[in-house]
């Protein structure tokens, strides 16, 4: 099981310590030495009122300018962003973004993205809701043209092109991992056909929406999902892996339940965890990530 340390997004910007580059850098470093091989950060620009007074609900940073900032505080760590919304942004400004990071950082950039789910965040910016399907597919064309380097010419229903060219390329080739997130059968597909990675979103059942979200809130409904992506990888011929990352969301229980969760996910398939994201202050971030790299990284990696 690998790691990714979460940066406590739901203060921002409560606890005005923890919004400087260096309360990030100094996570990151700790994270490094604690046994992360990454950190992640998610997107929500404009999120709507009640979602950020309810359960989960929380502002954020954006990802793209915290990596950055962060990347050089410890030159080995991947950098995930955990997930950039694709139909927020035109699609070549996303691969400029992403390839910008990911050259910079020297190929460290895993791409988490999704469609989005918030309508008042689409409404804000601009964005179609009822389209953002359609965006997500034809940005991940678009950006896969970018990332090449070569001259694009391209025309669909929502973007279009004459003979325009991105440089620099991203060092990662073809393009950085591109990991989605979500919970739907058409995000699996999606994973299978054109990703590396697969991130599956803890989502309460009282809290889904028919046609719009998938519950996922334990194992059980983990391995349904993972079960349906693996049938449908075998009738595509698929044999490349698919990294899964999930987030750590049991409760603040014994090391040893931590542990035992982890195996169990294992179990599953699941070889990346996102944990972190709850401290209220550095030096109890820092506190944490010293904790549970001695008491959940360091016997796992000794198993």
């Amino acid at each position: 099981m690998k790691f990714f340390y979460y940066f406590p997004g739901r203060w921002v910007p409560h606890v005005p310590e923890l919004l400087s580059v260096e309360a990030h850098a100094a996570q990151t470093t700790a994270a490094a030495a604690a046994g992360f091989i990454g950190v992640s950060t998610d997107e929500h620009p404009i999120p709507s009122e009640p979602w950020r007074n309810g359960p989960g609900g929380h502002d954020a940073l954006d990802p793209f300018v915290v990596l950055g900032a962060v990347a050089a505080s410890a030159p080995d760590m991947k950098l995930l962003t955990y997930l950039a919304v694709v139909p927020f942004r035109n699609p070549f400004l996303l691969a400029k973004q992403a390839a910008t990071l990911d050259v910079l950082s020297g190929g460290r950039l895993i791409l988490g993205v999704g469609t989005g789910y918030q309508e008042p965040e689409f409404q804000a910016l601009g964005v179609d809701f009822d389209e953002r399907n359609a965006l997500f597919d034809e940005g991940l064309e678009v950006m896969k043209l970018a990332w090449t380097g070569e001259p694009v010419s391209y025309r669909g229903a929502h973007f279009r092109a004459e003979q325009v060219r991105a440089r620099p390329t991203p060092v990662a080739r073809p393009h950085p991992p591109l990991w989605i997130g979500g919970n739907s059968r058409l995000t699996m597909r999606r994973v299978v056909d054109s990703a590396q990675g697969w991130m599956p979103m803890p989502n309460a059942r009282d809290r889904t929406r028919p046609g719009r979200s998938v519950a996922l809130e334990s194992l059980d409904d983990l391995a349904r999902l993972k079960s349906y992506m693996d049938r449908y990888a075998a009738e595509q011929g698929r044999t490349a892996p698919i990294e899964i990352l999930c987030s750590l969301t049991v409760p603040d229980t014994s090391p040893a339940e931590v542990i035992d969760h982890l195996g169990r996910l294992e179990e599953i398939g699941v070889g990346w965890v996102s944990a972190g994201g709850r401290s209220r202050c550095l030096a109890e971030a820092l506190e944490w990530i010293d904790r549970f790299g001695a008491e959940v990284i360091a016997p796992c990696s000794a198993r």
